[in-house]
């Protein structure tokens, strides 16, 4: 199937064909799913119902046990990560961040970069709709900088290990390693002008946070990001089994400043 890459990039071309192919199937097998729980319930028998009804109330105090958790390890909202439980080390507020959120989002910005504001704006909005994941930010502006001492030293130790090189970089972190770098707005189009929706949408595509029902993408939209226009250096990559930018690996308890 020729999605429009070329002979040279047939290969990227099939792979994305066949992703679109297996999302169409869990889609309609879905449906399916979805349907044969409505026929089990027209013949359920009163006893039957009562189980599922009390089975769907211990899922739901489960559900809102977790996010009361969540929200009380700072989840639902999007705040500046500056370590004051450490004399200002933003480093060791980094690492015992991960290791008490198995979903993190960073935000490196600089307070001088105002493309830095369209994430700032977008994360707000999106923190509180994905309690799951832990947003935080990070100001790196003067890290460059530093020398031995002052409180920019965590910033610029985490700047080098992570390989942050594009101001505004988002990092994905899952069970205290770093999956993923969102790089500018190269995978939203390579615009500022992206919805809210679509960068939950990509952010979901990397296991950042679980896209809601109502967080849609027009068709158009998906159509572009499927053909490669968005992100596609990171399909590319990615069907060719190659790295996709981040260094990658556990964090350890401590961490040196070398």
């Amino acid at each position: 199937m020729d999605l429009g890459f070329g002979n040279s990039n047939q290969v990227l071309g099939d792979a994305v064909a066949t992703n679109i192919l297996r999302s169409t199937q869990a889609q309609e097998q879905a449906i399916q799913s979805e349907i044969s729980r409505y026929d089990s319930l027209l013949d359920a028998n009163d006893s039957e119902l009562e189980k599922l009804r009390e089975r769907r109330l211990q899922q739901m105090k489960a559900a809102a046990d977790q996010k009361r958790k969540w929200i009380e390890n700072g989840h639902g909202s999007y705040t500046e990560l500056e370590g004051h439980q450490h004399g200002g080390d933003v480093a060791k507020a980094f690492f015992d961040a991960a290791k008490t959120s198995n979903k993190m989002v960073v935000h490196f910005h600089r307070p001088t970069t105002r493309s830095c504001d369209v994430f700032h704006r977008a994360l707000s909005e999106l923190a509180p709709r994905h309690p799951e994941t832990k947003f935080v930010k990070i100001n790196v502006e003067g890290c460059d900088d530093v020398r031995e001492s002052g409180s920019g030293v965590g910033a610029k130790y985490l700047v080098e290990k992570l390989g942050i090189v594009v101001m505004p970089t988002l990092l994905f972190v899952k069970d205290r390693k770093a999956q993923h770098q969102l790089r500018g707005f190269e995978e939203l189009g390579g615009s500022e002008e992206f919805s809210v929706n679509e960068l939950a949408y990509v952010l979901a595509g990397h296991g950042a946070l679980t896209k809601r029902d109502d967080e849609d993408v027009t068709p158009k939209w998906l159509e572009e990001h499927a053909k490669g226009i968005v992100g596609v250096n990171s399909l590319r990559m990615q069907f060719a089994g190659g790295r996709k930018g981040p260094r990658s690996g556990g964090f350890a308890d401590d961490y040196d400043e070398d």
